[in-house]
């Protein structure tokens, strides 16, 4: 499994009582950690049992804070060496588990970077054919934006599978590429669909609506290119279309809310994990993913979840009633 996310992040997560803007805050706990998107897809994935490797560009300034911060996690990088600074994101926790989110854009980059990324990506699947990889996360400036399609196009070409959980201009351009799946949630995918950059927070509207968009975005994204569509609706569940046109929705799982940040990447996790064992059954994977991102939620730190928990929601239906099995 191999998890590549060109933009590299210090994650800051801030708890407070409640955060209002044009105030003044006083958070009561505050910590620091290695972040982006896919270090939280490497961290589910660890917490699962895999072992993934991570590829990422690393900026010179911050080079040796930010491995470290790996390390102490039990987690390496494969680098691709950049100059200039490590982003920060800061994410604000309200005990309410309402969260809000900073995302600094990270240092500026080019065509030659790009080279030496899929260089990289190059040197990892074909060493390893059939490898699973997710391309996850937003893309620093001037990285070209079809950079997740062509990794997808390069896995691809060596017997793999890729997963794209990218945003914008990033999603957008990786879809004439084919990859197996695509993950937004609703508002990345009508936000692309729409050629829009705002990404609203999911508000909770009636689910038949929000499952009516959910597939009406997934059908987009599939007339886009993708092989295969999943749209996360938050608490709401998940809509997703096969290869084949199948439409299919699952319900997401009744959880106790601890953290909402990292879910989408815990659902990449499981997705990945689940692909890894069987490439072919998605309706499984899907499935999994779901329970991993449930289970992740329930964790205050990003990416963190309990793999015991994990099995306990597979054996509910989602919407709380026990499977029959």
């Amino acid at each position: 499994m191999l998890v590549v996310t060109p933009n590299l992040c210090f994650d800051r997560t801030l708890w407070v009582e409640a955060f209002e803007a044009g105030t003044v805050s006083r958070p009561y706990r505050a910590v620091a950690a290695a972040g982006g998107k896919g270090v939280n897809v490497a961290r589910a994935l660890r917490c699962l049992g895999a072992a993934p490797q991570l590829l990422g560009l690393l900026p010179a300034d911050d080079r040796d804070r930010f491995l470290q911060l790996l390390s102490e996690e039990g987690q390496s990088l494969l680098p691709v060496e950049v100059a200039g600074s490590v982003r920060v994101a800061t994410i604000v926790v309200e005990d309410s588990g309402r969260a809000t989110v900073f995302n600094e854009p990270g240092p500026t980059v080019g065509a030659d970077e790009q080279a030496a990324l899929l260089e990289r990506v190059e040197q990892v699947v074909s060493a390893e054919p059939g490898t699973v990889v997710a391309c996850s996360g937003s893309l620093p400036p001037g990285l070209p934006d079809d950079t997740y399609g062509r990794v997808a196009e390069i896995v691809q070409r060596h017997g793999g599978t890729v997963v794209v959980d990218g945003a914008r201009a990033a999603l957008a351009a990786a879809l004439p590429y084919g990859p197996d799946v695509v993950t937004p949630n609703l508002a990345e995918a009508r936000g692309m669909l729409a050629g829009t950059t705002l990404e609203p927070p999911h508000e909770d509207d009636s689910l038949e609506a929000d499952r009516d968009a959910a597939f009406a975005a997934a059908r987009g994204l599939r007339g886009r290119g993708a092989r295969r569509a999943v749209v996360t609706v938050g608490a709401h569940g998940v809509a997703w279309v096969d290869d084949d046109g199948t439409e299919r929705w699952l319900a997401a799982h009744q959880v106790r809310l601890a953290n909402p940040i990292g879910a989408g990447d815990a659902f990449v996790g499981g997705l990945v994990w689940s692909l890894a064992e069987d490439r072919t059954a998605w309706q499984a994977a899907v499935a999994t993913a779901t329970a991993v991102a449930g289970a992740a939620v329930e964790h205050e730190a990003a990416g963190y979840l309990d793999p015991v928990r994990v099995k306990e929601l597979l054996t509910v239906t989602p919407g709380g009633r026990r499977a029959d099995r």
